[in-house]
């Protein structure tokens, strides 16, 4: 009784409202919505009859009564301009669009510039709109940003945003999706998405780009500021798998799903073994046929051991050893477990279609690789491609290392990563940045039966894989103390698979294939130099250092660019050789000793602060003894986690650089190092007789020339202006 007295007084409200404003104001009828006073302006109703514009004649002389109530328009009438000018007609789309929210209410005019949508389960379920207006009006650049006090927010959205989270988690220059940040006096925060399996890039010139398999990234970061010199950060980034015809909810969505054509019926996996460090030649992989088993799980719960049903694999390669196969060198044990086999249609508790797990205990020594395929495991010429599962650390060759590796085989899924820092800024002349990161590569074993799928990462025992690193220095008057540590497992995994539209991965091509957190970019400009699926141009013109104006032109050929090539480095020419001294003059610390200057080195690998499957540390103490002039010596310690090579030194430091008017520019770089360093660090450089319209990297291999040695670098340079004239001189000497 009370809900229907209270409905009664509503409707009698509503109608008291309209019909004393009505001579206020117009009445636009259910064009903009049924109005509700502030702050919402108006909401969705059907269409509605003018009681007056009702009459009973028979002859068609109807006008909409909207136009007649607002314009006053006539059944017919004699159009005349001499006095009242003809005035053009206005699109009606001039102010954009009217947008209402899932209530009806109306919510703003205006122009949809980006939208991602999805609707699950459905065919076609992701939608992504991006406006031309996004490419021609915002030059792919849009910002909505407020604030009040100490809190504030920008949303950004861009086919080309420079965004970095943490150095081992997230730094693209390029990145095409949107970022929302959060900031307060002691707080910030920041979260990341895309779907960068077809992100749209400068427009979808004004249509829906439908997909029903898509690759979503999401990540974020979040920092607070535990006291005025202390800092702590949690990070998180995942790109997963999504197919929307699933209306699976339960379980994690970071673990992705499979897309159509992942979810199709496996008929093989194949397992391969090879030796992990094969220039030896000898202590590959050894494999233990006797203990190793398969172990495999069907739909309706039952377990079948391939021991004991008679099902194992089909084995091709190796070298027989006393017990075990070997793989040595180039050589290959490839373990083909087929489902079509006599012995597994025969025995099995039931038919391939009804597996939903397997997974695979293998016995193996030494220094082994295992790499795992099967059918549905392909490039795009439909043949198989082998992803690595595990590898021995060191470079055992005796057996010792014997052990069972345990692991589920399934389809990438998803890519994920979370992580912590923490941070000390100027604590008595003390900072320390120190950060570590867990990475998990989810699997999913295909069945079109299952909503849901078996889930695995790594191996058993060994979900996730780390990388971490910590960097501490102080400074107090002349004295600098610096140290560094970090370790980068070999399978830690900053990169992720994308899907095309019609659910097909290409596990081959990182072009086709890959999108990577963390990008290559040696030369810090704009554009990432590897090529992968978001940014298929690359950059083939990297030379990091030598670019010190600024302009993306090598300063030893500055009078070159893409209009008039020039492949003669300038120090080469007759009038330019004076101010332009060759590369061989370049001087600075080669802690890698590949007898390359560090910070004029380029590679294709992700950007990491310390490379992958690397682990070590480094101290230095230098003392100013002037101004100009400073000694430091220290010590590192570096060797490679999945093989027994190392690079280990003891170094000693000078420098100098001071300038007087009388005497001119001095500088000197002594640098003296007893080395033993057996690790390859091998690059791709920029040549300096290379135009910038014709050039191409080259690849430069580590002569290893510091296996057991010491190595001295001497740099002297000297700079003096007598009168008008200058004289400079320069010894380099290694």
């Amino acid at each position: 009784m009370r809900s229907g007295y209270l409905a009664a007084w509503a409707v009698l409200s509503a109608l008291v409202f309209q019909i004393g404003s009505s001579a206020a104001r117009d009445d636009y009828g259910a064009r903009i919505g049924e109005s509700l006073g502030a702050p919402l302006p108006g909401r969705t109703q059907g269409p509605i009859v003018l009681v007056n514009a009702v009459d009973p004649a028979l002859r068609r002389w109807y006008v909409n009564q909207e136009l007649f109530h607002e314009y006053q328009w006539q059944q017919w009438e004699y159009t005349n301009y001499a006095r009242s000018l003809y005035q053009r007609y206005v699109d009606i789309r001039l102010e954009g669009d009217s947008f209402y929210d899932i209530y009806g209410d109306f919510v703003t005019r205006g122009f949809l510039i980006y939208n991602n949508a999805q609707d699950r389960p459905a065919q076609f379920g992701n939608t992504l709109f991006k406006s031309t207006r996004f490419d021609n009006w915002f030059s792919n650049v849009v910002i909505a940003q407020d604030k009040k006090g100490q809190y504030g927010y920008a949303l950004t959205v861009s086919s080309e945003l420079n965004t970095t989270l943490t150095p081992l988690t997230f730094r693209k220059p390029t990145f095409d999706g949107v970022q929302f940040d959060i900031a307060t006096d002691r707080v910030e925060g920041t979260v990341l998405y895309s779907r960068i399996s077809n992100p749209g890039g400068e427009s979808t010139a004004d249509l829906e780009l439908q997909r029903t398999n898509n690759t979503i990234l999401v990540g974020g970061r979040l920092q607070g500021q535990l006291t005025d010199f202390a800092i702590l950060g949690l990070t998180m980034i995942n790109a997963h798998q999504s197919n929307t015809l699933s209306d699976e909810l339960a379980g994690n969505p970071f673990k992705g799903g499979l897309t159509i054509d992942q979810n199709q019926t496996i008929d093989f996996v194949e397992v391969v073994l090879r030796d992990d460090s094969p220039g030896d030649g000898m202590g590959g992989a050894a494999f233990f046929e006797s203990g190793s088993d398969v172990v495999i799980t069907y739909t309706d719960g039952t377990v079948d051991r391939g021991t004991d049903i008679g099902f194992g694999p089909a084995i091709s390669g190796g070298f027989q050893r006393a017990g075990f196969l070997a793989a040595d060198g180039t050589e290959e044990i490839r373990l083909k477990y087929d489902f079509d086999n006599p012995r597994f249609t025969a025995n099995a508790s039931a038919p391939k279609d009804s597996i939903m797990q397997v997974e695979f205990e293998l016995v193996v020594g030494n220094d082994y690789q295992i790499w795992a395929t099967s059918n549905r495991q392909i490039n795009r010429q439909g043949q198989t491609v082998l992803l690595l599962i595990e590898r021995a650390a060191g470079n055992v060759q005796d057996v010792s290392n014997i052990r069972t590796v345990g692991f589920e085989y399934g389809l990438p899924t998803a890519t994920h990563i979370m992580g912590a820092t923490f941070e000390l800024l100027d604590v008595h002349g003390f900072n320390f940045y120190g950060e570590a990161d867990l990475n998990w590569n989810y699997r999913k074993f295909p069945n079109q039966n299952l909503a849901r799928h078996s889930t695995s990462s790594g191996t058993a025992g060994e979900p996730y894989r780390p990388a971490w690193f910590i960097n501490a220095w102080k400074r107090a008057g002349p004295v600098s103390l610096f140290a560094e540590a970090f370790g980068m497992d070999p399978h830690y995994n900053t990169t992720t698979f994308v899907t095309a539209g019609n659910g097909q991965i290409d596990y081959e091509s990182p072009r086709r294939g890959l999108v990577e957190f963390v990008d290559d970019n040696d030369d810090h400009d704009r554009f990432p130099d590897n090529v992968r699926f978001d940014f298929l141009p690359g950059d083939d013109r990297v030379f990091p250092g030598w670019d010190q104006n600024n302009d993306f032109i090598p300063d030893f050929n500055q009078n070159d660019n893409a209009v008039r090539a020039n492949r003669r480095p300038d120090y080469d020419e007759p009038f330019l050789r004076f101010d332009v001294d060759r590369p061989e003059f370049l001087f600075g610390v080669d802690m890698n000793n590949n007898f390359w200057i560090d910070q004029f080195e380029n590679d294709d690998q992700p950007d990491y602060p310390y490379r992958k499957d690397h682990r070590g540390f480094n101290v230095y103490a230098a003392y100013d003894l002037t101004p100009e002039l400073q000694v430091a010596g220290g010590a590192m310690r570096e060797h490679q986690i999945s093989s027994d090579q190392k690079n280990e030194q003891y170094y000693a430091l000078v420098k100098m650089d001071g300038s007087w008017a009388r005497w001119g520019d001095f500088k000197l770089f002594e640098m003296s190092k007893r080395v033993e360093d057996d690790i390859p660090d091998r690059l791709l450089q920029w040549l300096p007789s290379q135009s910038i319209d014709g050039g191409t990297l080259t690849q430069v291999e580590d002569p290893m020339l510091a296996r057991d040695t010491w190595v001295n670098h001497l740099f002297v340079g000297h700079k003096v202006h007598i009168g008008r004239t200058k004289v400079e001189t320069r010894m380099n000497y290694t």
